[in-house]
């Protein structure tokens, strides 16, 4: 894994608002840090930097999601089939669960997942 990202960076407008990382453990600042940087990757449509592939994630049979495994957490990037109304696309997003040792509260998970049409799917994850 790459080293941990700076702070200023990504706590701005990564999934920990307000969050001073510093007031953390060194585990769960890695944690955090890192799982906020590939939430944002996957939000831009880029693979996340730091997680890498869940050889043991169940395969994907809805339209592309995929599994990874961070240090501290779990990333599953959804990527489901999906319609509304008559119109075709993929839910697609983010959605981090965190190991109970870095999030011992009553919530351990973030996501953030949004409808796209293929098109525009095809548009973020291409960088255009």
């Amino acid at each position: 894994m790459t080293t941990t990202p700076p702070t200023d960076r990504i706590l701005a407008d990564g999934p920990f608002a307000g969050l001073d990382p510093d007031a953390l453990s060194e585990p769960a600042r890695r944690a955090i840090l890192e799982a906020s940087q590939d939430f944002r990757d996957v939000l831009a449509g880029r693979a996340p930097s730091f997680a890498r592939s869940d050889q043991e994630a169940p395969l994907p049979a809805d339209g592309g999601s995929r599994g990874y495994v961070g240090r501290g957490y779990k990333l599953w990037v959804c990527r489901s089939l999906s319609s509304f109304g008559d119109v075709r696309g993929y839910v697609y997003g983010p959605v981090l669960n965190f190991d109970e040792d870095i999030a011992p509260g009553n919530e351990r998970s973030l996501a953030d997942t949004r409808f796209y049409t293929a098109a525009r799917l095809q548009a973020l994850l291409a960088g255009t």
